[in-house]
């Protein structure tokens, strides 16, 4: 991984989904807004091309707290940090252990592991977030409607992944370093 390159990919990444991906969110539907996880996409791409698992938990550690830092809703949870990058840690690494199964390139492929990723990682922040809360300050109903509204993210941001995943390709050089085995030979042994 070059990380100089990928934290200004994760810089970019939180300015757009802060400002054009607003463009790109439903904001009345029946479950409250709906707009897609650009940073999902850029995890689910490194879960799909890193080797190293540790390499991808800490980028993806990376982005969950950017999008910590950047949400909306911190205000509302008692100001909470953390609870989206450890999501995101552990959605990336279940992703990482499930591509070895799959046909990596595959849009199909790309947006069953995005859908897999976004309800784990918004599941799990959904229900980090409440629990810190305590049960006597959110109601069960409440819960559940932001759940569905993790879905339905989950779902958007899905149907965006291959598009994404193919922009991603593009620069896929500029982040992920020479893997081990794939290098040229040296020239010793020519």
């Amino acid at each position: 991984m070059r990380w100089v390159p990928f934290v200004i990919l994760v810089y970019l990444v939180i300015v757009v989904q802060t400002t054009l991906g607003r463009l790109l969110t439903f904001p009345n539907t029946a479950i409250g807004p709906v707009g897609p996880d650009l940073a999902a996409i850029v995890a689910v791409f490194l879960a799909l091309r890193l080797r190293d698992g540790v390499e991808l938990g800490l980028a993806a550690w990376v982005l969950g707290l950017a999008v910590d830092l950047t949400s909306g809703v911190g205000s509302e949870f008692g100001g909470a940090v953390g609870p989206m990058a450890l999501a995101y840690a552990l959605a990336a690494v279940v992703i990482f252990r499930m591509r070895e199964a799959m046909f990596r390139e595959r849009p199909v492929v790309q947006v069953l592991l995005a859908l897999i990723f976004c309800l784990l990682a918004h599941g799990t922040w959904v229900s980090i977030q409440t629990v810190a809360l305590g049960s006597g300050q959110r109601s069960w109903a409440r819960y559940w409607g932001t759940l569905k509204q993790a879905g339905a993210l989950a779902v958007y941001t899905a149907a965006l992944t291959p598009i994404g995943c193919w922009a991603l390709g593009k620069f896929a050089r500029f982040l992920i370093a020479v893997q081990a085995g794939r290098a040229r030979p040296s020239r010793a042994r020519r």
